[in-house]
């Protein structure tokens, strides 16, 4: 309202409202930065406005928050369970006193919501991205992913796909020896595939003061430009029609880690009850978990499955009456 040029960091605002925002900002010959919303001093926003513009953008896989991936990489190294890490984390000031948005996937979703938007030229809002945290994950499923060939992270996807975009924030197990394995500690690191660049990444901090202000003056410098030799404000590219994917029709790899009775024909009854729901098990581990009380811990690794049966499978599963828990299940990126 007051005519002026903005230079935001406030990812909230942005992946809420930033549509509307730089649609009125264009209207009235301003500009709206906010490079800093994303990534912090890494290059984000201006790659996707302009570097990868012509590139049909297939798809985002990010490890975008930095106490999570601090806590998750901590619980790979040091074998300890996720409250003693966040206690840490927080006495070491990568956790906020409530750090909700960052363990719930929350602050991932804000930041996702506005690289997808920008990638897929589609309005990309939070509400409509699937998000699960961090908390349920424990030091065994650290040592099942290890034993596997995996890494666990809590990764931010965006797809693109024939039925729409698939836009979601959840722990992923993902290769030992890919990429997205090796960020550790509070780094940040983002992977874009195009189809003319094919996979380009980026990671660095993602956040605090030093990187933060260097984007922010960064966008204060171009703004400041532009007004020397006027050039058109960026702006969100709108395409009717591509919508945002129902997490129920997604379809991907699971782990599951379930203990049950060690009796014969236990497994024979997991495997009926997933390939009731079209689920077929790739590999099973199964280890003695108590041998006083004869209960086994078995592991599951599926092929692809559609989220909605796998969810179905899940209640049924628990309903076995060999089955005594469901310890955890985890999406697979291969």
């Amino acid at each position: 309202m007051a005519g002026k040029h903005v230079v935001t960091a406030n990812k909230e605002v942005i992946a809420k409202h930033g549509v509307d925002l730089l649609a009125l900002a264009g209207e009235r010959g301003l500009h709206l930065r906010y490079e800093a919303a994303v990534g912090g001093g890494m290059p984000l926003i201006a790659p996707l406005e302009r570097d990868l513009v012509v590139n049909r953008i297939n798809g985002i896989y990010a490890i975008i928050n930095g106490t999570t991936n601090y806590i998750l990489s901590r619980m790979s190294l040091d074998g300890v369970d996720f409250a003693e890490v966040l206690a840490q984390a927080q006495k070491l000031g990568y956790a906020e006193a409530n750090p909700k948005n960052d363990i719930e996937g929350i602050d991932a979703a804000y930041k996702l919501a506005i690289m997808a938007t920008l990638a897929f030229q589609s309005e990309v809002r939070p509400e409509q991205i699937y998000c699960e945290g961090i908390s349920r994950l424990t030091a065994q499923d650290f040592r099942y992913a290890c034993e596997l060939g995996y890494a666990i992270k809590l990764l931010a996807i965006a797809k693109r796909s024939e039925a729409g975009i698939e836009a979601r924030v959840h722990p992923a197990f993902v290769p030992n020896d890919g990429f997205l394995a090796q960020v550790n500690g509070v780094f940040n690191a983002v992977l874009i595939d195009g189809d003319l660049t094919g996979q380009v990444t980026f990671t660095g901090k993602g956040a605090g003061p030093l990187p933060t202000s260097s984007a922010v003056v960064a966008d204060v410098l171009a703004i400041g430009r532009d007004m020397a030799i006027p050039t058109s404000a960026p702006t969100f590219i709108r395409k009717a029609g591509y919508g945002v994917m129902p997490m129920d029709e997604v379809t991907t790899r699971y782990y599951i880690r379930l203990s049950a009775v060690d009796q014969p024909g236990i497994l024979a009854q997991i495997a009926h009850t997933l390939g009731v729901h079209n689920i077929s098990i790739a590999s099973a581990i199964q280890k003695q978990a108590d041998v006083r009380a004869q209960v086994a811990e078995i592991v599951i690794m599926t092929h692809p499955a559609c989220e909605q049966e796998m969810q179905r499978a899940l209640g049924e599963l628990q309903e076995l009456p060999g089955v005594q828990e469901i310890g955890n299940f985890v999406r697979i990126e291969d």
